[in-house]
């Protein structure tokens, strides 16, 4: 049976990074010593190359938006669910991926084509959120693209970028 679709979700992936400095003045002895009490010592966050790929599956109509679950692999290999709301010429997303120790939220926006029955999309990608081990996750203008199946709504999706976390 083929279904009009009105709306998709989506899984994508996450990237790109400032690194974070802490630079501490010093005007003598005196000020260096009390600044190294005071003042906390910063790090240098890790940047990761992301390479996801995932294949999701149709759960649920919300309104004009697309539930799908599935699984990522790549960089992460992790539990994925997806909305998709799809448009005539473009697809908005959000995403969740949930890696060992928290979860990774993004949004993404694609341009979009349909040839017979399968929609093609491709866009960026840029994280919103983490929680746990992923709480300060960033990245923005990652790289996602995918296909959607507008018979069973089954979808692909590939993520590639730098993310910091």
């Amino acid at each position: 049976m083929r279904r009009n679709i009105g709306t998709v979700s989506a899984l994508l992936a996450i990237s790109l990074c400032v690194p974070t400095l802490v630079v501490v003045g010093a005007a003598g002895p005196a000020a260096r010593a009390s600044a190294a009490r005071s003042d906390p010592t910063g790090h240098e966050a890790r940047v990761i190359d992301l390479m996801e790929s995932a294949h999701l599956a149709f759960v649920s109509e919300d309104g004009a938006a697309l539930v799908e679950r599935g699984h990522a692999t790549g960089t992460y290999i992790a539990p994925v669910t997806a909305t998709f709301t799809i448009h005539p010429k473009d697809v908005n997303a959000s995403v969740t991926v949930y890696p060992h120790g928290g979860s990774i939220t993004g949004v993404a926006h694609a341009n979009y084509i349909v040839q017979n029955n399968v929609g093609y999309f491709g866009g960026t990608f840029v994280i919103t959120h983490g929680t746990g081990s992923f709480a300060h996750a960033s990245g923005n203008a990652l790289g996602m693209s995918g296909t959607i199946d507008r018979y069973n709504f089954a979808t692909t999706v590939k993520a590639h970028g730098k993310l910091s976390l």
